[in-house]
């Protein structure tokens, strides 16, 4: 695998991606996000409970795929300098990362040890812009407890209706 891509793309994705990162787990392949180049690159983390995938622009230069761990591959993207970073699998898995005057040789893991996504049947569907949708969230997730000992419920409903209308509601009893 060889890409090249911008600093702020890359670490837009990494940024993304490291929300579905395990942070303590015996597997270390979950600490890691799975670059995968192909027509596009695609960033992906998975704890076996969240899984998170992006897609980014970059240069792909050769086809190939790689776990990197996850903390530290972001430390190194954020050090960097604004602007083009190149990502190269070498023999054994060993993975270099160039920008400008700075050289890192890290060791990846085998994508194939990676857990894959569920794949989800697209069937119907509503299109929302992602600035609304996270309107509706700030909007409502106030009322969800974060007390995850009490009596109380944690509840957060999303309806779709058919006629392409979206509602959400949130509670901290389980009452609605």
């Amino acid at each position: 695998m060889k890409i090249v891509c911008s600093k702020e793309k890359l670490l837009e994705g990494i940024n993304i991606v490291q929300k579905a990162v395990s942070a303590k787990t015996t597997l270390p392949i979950l600490e890691g996000i799975l670059i995968e180049a192909g027509e596009n690159v695609k960033l992906t983390s998975n704890d076996l409970e969240i899984g998170i995938e992006c897609i980014i622009e970059a240069d792909v230069r050769e086809a190939g795929a790689i776990v990197l761990n996850a903390r530290m591959f972001g430390e190194i993207i954020r050090k960097f300098p604004d602007a083009e970073v190149l990502i190269e699998v070498k023999e054994n898995n060993n993975v270099l990362i160039e920008c400008e005057n700075s050289t890192f040789e890290i060791r990846g893991l085998d994508a194939e040890g990676f857990p894959a996504l569920p794949t989800l049947e697209k069937k119907d569907g509503i299109k929302i812009s992602q600035r609304m949708l996270k309107d509706m969230i700030r909007q409502t997730i106030f009322a969800v407890s974060t007390d995850e000992t009490g009596q109380c419920l944690q509840v957060r409903c999303l309806s779709i209706k058919m006629a392409g209308s979206l509602s959400f509601r949130s509670t901290d009893t389980g009452l609605q």
